[in-house]
């Protein structure tokens, strides 16, 4: 192994320390689900395919959507492990990303399967507390948003926009005991019905999160998830065709947002 050379920016030679990728690897715009297998999910919509690095959480892979280049890799769960990729992404020249995921629904507006496009998040996660001060909002970029609605209605998804909440917990966090007559804190008590009254539509890990990452980063993010569960009626997603309409929907989405940003670059020559 090269030696590192700085402890501030960790790198490995000319490659980022976690992502194990370096300059040139990847495009502009890159795609993050959360699970490694999911790539497997992103790349079954791309006409070409190269596997890239794989260390840690961190899988990576490159291809073509109908002439878009673009690349993905995986996050993990939760914003620390999200935030080491956006930062690492960032150093080598993303500007654009596009988080895929799953979701728990507890607004009567989305069932399982369908797809919800966060604007913005109550931040929980932990993370964002150490980049900004918690009244900071954590809100998607308008542009990929805008792109994400756009890929869904070509795309003839059912989908809709939403306020979400992303704690740093799967369990208590979410309203989940970790045990029956175990411990369960009074504020865990009523956290749901304290959202439900809110009108806050879904609830994951990770996307408030990367929202004040990528925003500090100065880069475009957003977010799109596949309603796996309905917290409301008990329910979860009968199979995992939401995942892929979710990775399909974010691909389609680089490619408005490739095309834009071409089209706008040729207005100002």
């Amino acid at each position: 192994m090269s030696k590192m050379l700085k402890t501030e920016f960790p790198s490995i030679s000319d490659a980022e320390y976690h992502i194990r990728l370096k300059k040139g690897d990847v495009p502009p715009y890159v795609l993050l689900p959360g699970a490694p297998e999911r790539v497997d999910i992103v790349s079954s919509c791309w006409e070409s395919k190269e596997e890239l690095q794989f260390n840690r959480e961190f899988r990576s892979a490159r291809g073509n959507y109908q002439g878009t280049e673009m690349a993905c890799v995986s996050t993990g769960i939760g914003t620390t492990s999200g935030e080491i990729c956006i930062h690492e992404l960032n150093q080598i020249g993303v500007h654009t990303a596009i988080r895929i995921g799953t979701t728990g629904s507890i607004s009567p507006r989305f069932r399982p399967g369908d797809l919800i496009i966060p604007v913005a998040a109550i931040r929980a996660d932990g993370t964002s507390d150490c980049y900004v001060q918690p009244a900071f909002p954590a809100v998607a970029d308008l542009d990929v948003v805008n792109a994400l609605g756009e890929a869904c209605e070509r795309l003839g998804f059912t989908y809709g926009y939403g306020i979400m909440y992303s704690p740093s917990s799967l369990y208590i966090g979410q309203g989940r005991k970790i045990k029956e007559n175990g411990y369960w804190p009074f504020h865990a008590e009523h956290l749901l019905e304290d959202l439900i009254q809110a009108r806050v539509t879904n609830i994951d890990t990770d996307s408030a999160g990367q929202f004040i990452v990528g925003y500090m980063h100065e880069m475009r993010m957003g977010s799109v998830l596949s309603v796996l569960t309905d917290r409301l009626h008990d329910t979860w997603a009968a199979d995992n065709s939401g995942e892929y309409r979710a990775c399909k929907a974010a691909c389609e989405a680089v490619k408005i947002l490739k095309e834009r940003d071409e089209k706008e670059s040729s207005y100002r020559r």
